[in-house]
């Protein structure tokens, strides 16, 4: 009876080429996307469990938030409300996708710590299934959008197809976060509350409630916040301004630098994850 091959990891061939070995875990990670699509979709599930609107009580909440903020808002910038409402509509539908990213992004790993000690599978199919149940909600949330663009009379039409590139560029962004944080936030649990206290600030600071333009000679302070890129990028051609070849320039470099320094927190880090947790 012959002996069955054995494929051995020592450290050294392990540290010899860590970023192959750490290629290699990410496409399989990507390879398992029925296992990750339907993790995210039951965590959406569970969460709404015996709710009669489900993840739309996500969606009625911001209906309300931005249909209250958009009427007051618009009186106190002195702009009409059909062109203020899809503006700050857009943008927290938005925000509310990055806001989620972030925040649980960096309990990515912490929220999953039965499964990763207990499954054998990447620890990256959990950064994938925090990205997919929130473009889930995302899906609810347009509604909201749909509704305020119709109703205000924006028509984008095929340009409004021109989002989807920035949206892929944000979903990345997400995934970059999650891996990033949640390594960091599964060694350092004070990562959690602090990441949501930023979060909290950079609403203010982002221009989501107000206008870049509104700045005047100082609209250099939105154009240093890489978010304003991302959120521009999508808000832009839903909004009909066509697309801003300068802010997707921006987002190119903000989503090659997170995904590169998420590639370099993966390699290093993602074996010592099951003992962190």
């Amino acid at each position: 009876m012959s002996t069955p091959a054995m494929f051995v990891h020592d450290a050294q061939s392990r540290d010899s080429r860590p970023w192959r070995d750490a290629i290699a875990d990410a496409a399989r990670a990507a390879r398992l996307a029925e296992l990750w699509l339907t993790m995210g979709w039951y965590d959406v599930r569970q969460r709404y469990s015996r709710s009669v609107f489900g993840p739309f009580w996500v969606t009625i909440s911001l209906a309300v938030f931005v249909a209250g903020l958009g009427i007051t808002y618009a009186a106190l910038f002195r702009v009409p409300v059909v062109a203020y409402l899809p503006y700050v509509t857009v943008g927290m539908v938005l925000w509310s996708l990055i806001s989620a990213l972030l925040n649980e992004g960096a309990a990515t790993f912490t929220a999953a710590t039965a499964a990763i000690k207990q499954m054998p599978a990447p620890i990256g199919i959990h950064a994938l299934r925090v990205v997919w149940r929130n473009l889930i909600i995302l899906a609810h949330n347009a509604v909201i959008v749909l509704i305020v663009l119709a109703a205000c009379g924006v028509r984008p039409g095929w340009a409004g197809f021109a989002a989807l590139p920035g949206l892929a560029l944000l979903l990345l962004n997400g995934i970059g976060w999650s891996v990033t944080l949640g390594l960091v936030g599964a060694r350092f649990r004070d990562v959690m509350p602090l990441v949501a206290n930023a979060t909290q600030m950079l609403l203010f600071v982002t221009p989501v409630l107000w206008r870049a333009g509104d700045l005047g000679d100082r609209r250099i302070l939105a154009e240093l916040n890489p978010l304003f890129h991302l959120i521009e990028i999508v808000r832009a051609p839903l909004l009909g301004a066509g697309v801003p070849l300068g802010s997707f320039a921006v987002a190119l470099a903000v989503t090659a630098l997170n995904l590169g320094l998420a590639f370099a927190f993966y390699t290093r880090l993602r074996w010592r994850v099951a003992y962190w947790l």
